[in-house]
């Protein structure tokens, strides 16, 4: 279970949109699911699958839990609890860290606060136990 449309998608049409959707063989949307429900959602916007047809931007992934450990570590170290979907980014972010080097720099954008996503994160913790 996920909500990676660039990873598996293909180009289909979601509520009036063609862009890349999750969907089985017969053209039938795919039950998606994200910690983050800013996430969970078998479409991407068109203007994303543009700049990615065009090979202006590159897009990428990571699990729920590398989101939640991330979560946790700019918790931890920053006091900052970040949105669940800044949290990807934080967690991809991380990824990026290793492969770059230690003169390089990273900027990420937080969007939002982590605050309301507590409870979320709490359910999903309760699943996994």
């Amino acid at each position: 279970r996920h909500a990676a449309r660039f990873a598996t998608g293909v180009a289909g049409v979601l509520q009036g949109t063609r862009s890349y959707v999750l969907q089985d063989d017969d053209g039938n949307i795919e039950l998606t699911h994200s910690v983050s429900a800013g996430l969970d959602y078998a479409a991407v916007g068109p203007e994303h699958a543009w700049l990615r047809d065009l090979k202006r931007t590159e897009y990428t992934h990571v699990t729920d839990d590398e989101a939640l450990d991330a979560f946790r570590l700019l918790s931890r170290t920053e006091g900052i609890l970040p949105a669940l979907e800044s949290a990807h980014a934080v967690a991809y972010a991380c990824q990026l860290a290793g492969d770059l080097g230690g003169s390089s720099k990273i900027l990420v954008n937080l969007s939002g606060r982590g605050d309301k996503d507590v409870e979320a994160i709490r359910n999903h913790e309760s699943t996994r136990s």
